[in-house]
């Protein structure tokens, strides 16, 4: 059987040589491959990893997992991370192989795993993780996932037969998330925010569970950050929002520049000044601190870890180019839409929009999330408007509905065309903001890359 692991990864590390000879990333086909000759291979790779960490969450589990894996790197921790964001099983073993020798084995003290989240039961069978950490549940692919009680589900079965040696580490604010603690032996910890200025005035529409998942009643909030998270009461059975020990309060936002808060835990409390924006951003961070400390990480290092760390590409990037500035906010589900419209339009200050939308299997086929995602909230807060990817037209017909007017030359299914047209009608010093979907997100960074405006995907 041994055997078979040594051909696996031999046939692994070949093919992501050549792949990388010929411009490929190589972050999911060594994997595949390694799967096909044995199917054991992701087990056998984690084996002797010391500690393990899997993420995952419908959003902010690439910028989670980046954000632990800088902490723990910070703290001299050699760390082996999925940092392409290839999250299914063949990704994760295909970085594995890259860092391990033909025994299977690194010098790895850790490994931090992004893990796709209708992936994670398969993840957790293989890796035996001793860290899970769950950001959030929304509505995402939905040709793909299905609802959200079907991932729901999913979570809960594995969480359920978790040893008490493991460590889960839940979003309190978050009902589907927080109500997975109530069924392990597992040890859990919950993260999430404490500050009612933050609050929003009403449920959003694209807000998924707004009912009691132990008894069906609807839920009374006291307070909404975001979609459904905030603070929550259910009148009928008394379920409630868990108190979170980890938590981010007096929080300001600045922009597209990022925000600043004070984070508490039961270590210690601290400021932080995150160059990434968005209350979502807040809760990856607190999501990181949380894992860094169950890791024994101490609160002081973590602080000063956390001072230079930047976004990834796509993750509110900021880019620039002849002069000129460009933002790249992935927006692949209503939620997280809502909160990027949220994060960039905080201002009274009109802005240029580029919107990129695809439907390719990454995306999700079914774009009529579009219809879920606050668009009206950009009118009279936009100045310029592009429209661009495989569904420009879906996206120019869902903003004529929220009365923002789009000129038929600036919609265009080349994105590449669409792009020059735009920076060539902004002024230098002027400011695009671009929102693509995940497969738009990686045709825009090729493009950029040409450029010599960024790197590879790879090697962000």
């Amino acid at each position: 059987m041994f055997a078979k692991t040594i051909t696996a990864i031999t046939a692994a590390k070949t093919v992501r040589l050549f792949l990388r000879i010929f411009g490929g990333g190589a972050t999911a086909a060594p994997g595949l491959i390694a799967e096909r000759i044995d199917p054991t291979i992701l087990s056998r790779l984690t084996f002797r990893l010391p500690k393990k960490v899997i993420i995952t969450g419908t959003n902010g589990k690439t910028t989670t997992s980046r954000i632990l894996s800088t902490i723990l790197s910070f703290n001299g921790i050699k760390t082996i991370h999925n940092r392409e964001g290839s999250n299914l099983t063949r990704g994760i073993v295909s970085t594995l192989i890259e860092k391990s020798n033909l025994l299977a084995s690194s010098e790895a003290d850790i490994g931090v795993f992004e893990v796709d989240e209708a992936t994670l039961p398969e993840a957790v069978s293989k890796i035996n993780p001793d860290v899970i950490v769950i950001n959030n549940l929304f509505r995402d692919q939905l040709d793909r996932y299905g609802e959200v009680d079907k991932i729901y589900k999913r979570w809960s079965e594995v969480l359920v037969g978790l040893p008490s040696n493991t460590t889960i580490i839940l979003n309190s604010d978050d009902p589907s998330v927080a109500e997975l603690g109530n069924s392990t032996k597992a040890k859990t910890l919950y993260f999430g925010i404490e500050d009612e200025k933050m609050s929003l005035l009403r449920l959003p529409h694209a807000s998924d569970f707004i009912s009691c998942l132990s008894c069906g009643y609807e839920l009374k909030f006291d307070h909404i950050y975001l979609s459904h998270l905030g603070k929550y009461l259910c009148n009928n059975c008394g379920l409630k929002r868990p108190k979170p020990t980890y938590f981010a309060h007096s929080i300001k936002f600045l922009g597209s520049e990022g925000s600043v808060a004070k984070i508490n835990t039961p270590q210690g409390r601290f400021d932080i000044s995150a160059q990434i924006p968005g209350l979502y951003n807040l809760y990856n961070i607190i999501a990181a601190v949380t894992a860094a400390i169950s890791l024994g990480i101490k609160v002081e290092n973590i602080e000063k870890s956390l001072r230079d760390y930047k976004s990834a590409f796509g993750r509110a990037e900021k880019l620039e180019i002849n002069g000129k500035s460009i933002f790249v906010f992935l927006a692949k589900n209503p939620t997280g839409f809502n909160e990027v419209i949220r994060t960039v339009f905080w201002d009274k200050e009109r802005k240029n929009v580029f919107l990129i939308i695809n439907d390719l299997i990454a995306d999700g086929t079914d774009v009529s999330w579009l219809w879920d995602v606050d668009f009206e909230l950009l009118k009279h807060k936009v100045d310029q408007v592009w429209v661009s990817g495989l569904r420009a037209a879906d996206m120019s017909l869902r903003l004529k509905y929220a009365d923002i007017a789009v000129d038929s030359s600036n919609v265009n299914e080349d994105i590449e065309e669409s792009l020059e047209q735009a920076l060539k009608k902004l002024k230098t010093g002027e400011t695009l903001y671009i929102f693509p979907t995940y497969t738009a997100l990686l045709n825009l960074q090729k493009i950029l890359r040409s450029k010599k405006v960024t790197g590879a995907f790879w090697e962000n």
